[in-house]
């Protein structure tokens, strides 16, 4: 009895696990579900989303997630829309430090505009811009930011900062502009693996050889920035999606005097000519 017990906790432990977003816990298919990855009306859908156990990015035996929309105005499962909801409480982002949402994706038929959709106390928040992922080719790794400044409001009274720090539902939709419930009706099929909440972020390139690093972090008084190169673009916005500070940086390392900022998270983002990367600071 003790036996089957444990093994019902253990079990519990990890649909818990799964059915939470949680920073930087992917979502990998492995274990032949879709891991709570679902559609509206699915048992009505001609395609609803399946996992498939063979040729994910990795090839050979890697799982991962598909969903075939049919682009049939009114009938279900026409639009290229799926998420998740949280069966554990909501997950707060703005806590976890979550940037982005990064996965690996294939797409066949036609083109996507892929966007993600978020919806937290009670106020659905969209990315304002969509990326565009060709159909035909093979696997390649999309990020989508996902801080404040990255996100606007669909439907909804509360603020961006708000749904950002108590998500129940996450949605990664294709849409020509940024929605909720009305992303474009299109025949497509979407293959995706590794769905990950991150805290650190390259916007413009996926695979930089350097990264900007806070030398210490939290901090009292002084942001202390190791930099890429000796030119770059230093942006930095509160929870709120507030600029706060813009300016060009010159030399390998920077050092902010931040004494009289306001307690709380940052969003760090640097510009150089390797790319946009964005990293998450406290000041205490």
């Amino acid at each position: 009895m003790k036996t089957k017990l444990l093994i019902l906790s253990l079990l519990l432990i990890s649909f818990e696990a799964i059915s939470q977003i949680m920073a930087n816990q992917p979502f990998d298919f492995e274990d032949g579900t879709t891991q709570g990855w679902i559609i509206g009306n699915s048992g009505s859908a001609q395609f609803p989303p399946m996992n498939v156990s063979t040729g994910g990015p990795n090839g050979v035996d890697d799982n991962f997630l598909e969903y075939t929309s049919s682009g049939v105005p009114f009938e279900a499962g026409s639009k290229m829309v799926i998420f998740n909801t949280s069966q554990s409480g909501s997950s707060d982002f703005t806590s976890q430090g979550i940037l982005g949402i990064r996965f690996n994706v294939q797409v066949l038929t036609n083109d996507l505009n892929l966007r993600i959709a978020i919806l937290g106390s009670g106020t659905r928040i969209c990315t304002s811009n969509a990326v565009s992922v060709a159909a035909g080719g093979g696997w390649t790794t999309v990020i989508i930011p996902i801080s404040a400044t990255d996100m606007e409001v669909v439907q909804g009274g509360s603020t961006i900062a708000a749904a950002l720090s108590n998500v129940a539902t996450m949605r990664i939709l294709s849409s020509s502009s940024p929605t909720w419930d009305a992303p474009d009706e299109i025949n497509a099929t979407l293959r995706i693996d590794n769905i990950t909440a991150v805290t650190s972020l390259s916007v413009n390139e996926q695979n930089l050889s350097n990264e900007f690093k806070i030398i210490q972090n939290p901090s009292r008084s002084k942001l202390m920035l190791s930099l890429p190169n000796s030119e770059v673009k230093l942006d930095v916005f509160d929870v709120l999606g507030k600029k706060i500070l813009s300016k060009q940086l010159s030399g390998l390392t920077s050092s902010i005097d931040v004494s009289k900022w306001n307690n709380g998270i940052y969003l760090v983002r640097v510009t150089s000519s390797e790319g946009t990367q964005t990293k998450r600071f406290v000041k205490q």
